[in-house]
């Protein structure tokens, strides 16, 4: 009987840290290096590529020009890219971003609240959120013949949010 419950358990629990596709993203503050707040709930309506990342993590470094192509390609279509910070030392991840021209919305976790909330093991570690807050996929690591996917899920989300806002303007007349 234990076995059977520790299997389901495992089922249940696939991607080991609990966070799965389709539950609502938790919310949270953050402040970027300049020292703004932001919040993700402050980015309902936009598409958002929650990304987890440190100065110290080797797939970051080849992750993070992939991530700040992808802002520059679609930030105009009502998309984002949170890249979160986890180093114990703000200066590191400061250094990183000029060091390597990076020009994402770069927030600093600095107590490690918000990686401890969506109890992520792997860095780096990226999560797709829709429109309306819902995680539609998660990706720990990067390997860049993975960048593909990322650009095809964001342009997904993208065309999704423009057929649903072109539904309620439709409905609205």
């Amino acid at each position: 009987m234990i076995n059977a419950i520790l299997i389901f358990a495992l089922i249940l629990n696939v991607n080991g840290n609990g966070l799965k596709v389709g539950q609502r993203a938790a919310n949270f503050t953050l402040k970027t290096f300049a020292g703004e707040k932001v919040s993700l709930s402050d980015q309902r309506g936009k598409v958002v590529l929650l990304d987890f990342w440190a100065s110290w993590c080797a797939p970051c470094k080849e992750e993070m020009p992939f991530l700040d192509l992808l802002q520059k390609t679609y930030g105009s279509d009502d998309f984002i890219v949170l890249a979160v910070n986890i180093d114990n030392h703000s200066q590191n991840a400061v250094e990183f971003l000029k060091r390597y021209s990076i020009k994402l919305a770069s927030l600093w976790d600095e107590k490690k609240q918000v990686v401890a909330a969506y109890n992520l093991e792997t860095m780096p570690s990226s999560i797709l959120i829709d429109q309306e807050g819902w995680i539609r996929a998660i990706h720990s690591g990067f390997r860049v013949e993975d960048f593909p996917r990322y650009k095809q899920e964001v342009e997904k989300l993208i065309k999704e949010g423009r057929k649903k806002s072109g539904n309620r303007a439709s409905s609205a007349n």
